[in-house]
C-alpha cells in the first residue's frame, strides 16, 4: 500500500493546522504557501475532511479552516481511512474462494491490516506535532 497524494496532503494540512493552532481560522492559501502544495488540491482534501467531521470551515472575510477537535483527539488512522477510502490490504476482488486466497486472507492480509491499524490508531496529530517542531515542509 502506498499513501496517495490525497492522504499525504491531508496529513500535511492537518499537521500544519495543529502546529499553527490559533483561535481563528487559517486560510488554505497560507497552508499551501507554507507547504509548497497546490491550493486547489488542498481545497478538495479540506472538503473531504470537513464532510467527515475533522475540519470546520468558516466562510467570509477572515475565513478558513479550523480543526474540529483538539489535535490529541484526532487519530491518524481515522484521517487516512477517510482520505484513502480504507486502509485494508486484503484482496477486495470477489470470486471463487480458492485455498490460496483463504490462506493469504487468514495468514497474511488480516495480520497486516491489524498491525497497520494498531500502529496508526494509537497515533494522534498531537503526537506528530510534539515529535518535532516543524519549521519546514514535510
Amino acid at each position: 500500500m502506498k499513501i496517495s497524494t490525497r492522504g499525504r496532503y491531508g496529513l500535511r494540512l492537518l499537521v500544519d493546522l495543529a502546529e499553527n493552532h490559533q483561535d481563528h481560522p487559517i486560510a488554505l492559501s497560507q497552508v499551501a504557501e507554507r507547504q509548497g502544495v497546490s491550493e486547489k488540491y488542498l481545497q478538495q482534501v479540506a472538503l473531504m475532511l470537513t464532510r467527515n467531521g475533522v475540519l470546520v470551515s468558516v466562510k467570509g472575510a477572515g475565513g478558513g479552516y479550523l480543526l474540529k477537535d483538539n489535535p490529541s483527539e484526532i487519530l491518524v488512522y481515522d484521517v487516512l481511512d477517510i482520505l484513502e477510502g480504507g486502509l485494508s490490504f486484503d484482496d477486495p476482488s470477489f470470486g471463487t474462494q480458492t485455498a490460496i486466497r483463504r490462506c493469504l486472507h487468514s495468514y497474511f492480509y488480516q495480520k497486516l491490516d491489524l498491525r497497520i491499524q494498531q500502529l496508526f490508531e494509537g497515533m494522534t496529530l498531537a503526537d506528530i506535532v510534539q515529535q518535532e517542531t516543524f519549521s519546514y515542509s514535510i
